[in-house]
């Protein structure tokens, strides 16, 4: 199981003391489960982390490529057609929008080609039921007669 973090509530529960923590900089502790069952496991991070400047680049793409990578996976779309979106967009809300708007169009347009592939099995399949029909109406062994002229003379 992956990790995840919590924030105790300050509210005591089955009889615990809570395990929210304060100094007197109001600095909160989170307790990170590393999925074990035993309480022992659980690890204590500071939640004002203070980032270095030099690694918020690195953090912000791959939280950038996470949003896009969740985004592309509930949409449908491939993460680079997201990216190439964003790229011609001013925000992420407008990329949001674009992307809804494919995607609604990208349904209507496929609900036409599945009717018109529809119509045409239906039409290939009456012309096969009308051939073989005509197949019913001739006699096996005897040629096909034509019908005769009539002689006006």
């Amino acid at each position: 199981m992956a990790p995840h973090m919590h924030v105790p509530s300050s509210r005591s529960t089955a009889g615990r003391p809570s395990t929210h923590t304060t100094t007197e900089n109001t600095e909160k502790a989170l307790d990170v489960f590393t999925g074990g069952g035993d309480s022992d496991a659980n690890v204590r991070v500071q939640s004002d982390i203070q980032i270095h400047p030099v690694d918020i680049a690195r953090f912000v793409q791959v939280g950038f490529d996470e949003q896009v990578n969740s985004f592309a996976t509930r949409s449908g779309f491939q993460p680079a057609v997201i990216q190439d979106i964003y790229k011609n967009v001013s925000s992420y809300k407008d990329t949001q929008k674009v992307v809804k708007a494919m995607r609604i169009s990208a349904m209507e347009s496929a609900k036409v080609e599945i009717q018109h592939l529809r119509s045409e099995k239906m039409r290939e399949k009456t012309q096969e039921n009308s051939d073989s029909d005509e197949d019913l109406y001739e006699r096996p062994g005897k040629a096909k007669t034509e019908p005769k002229e009539e002689e006006n003379e």
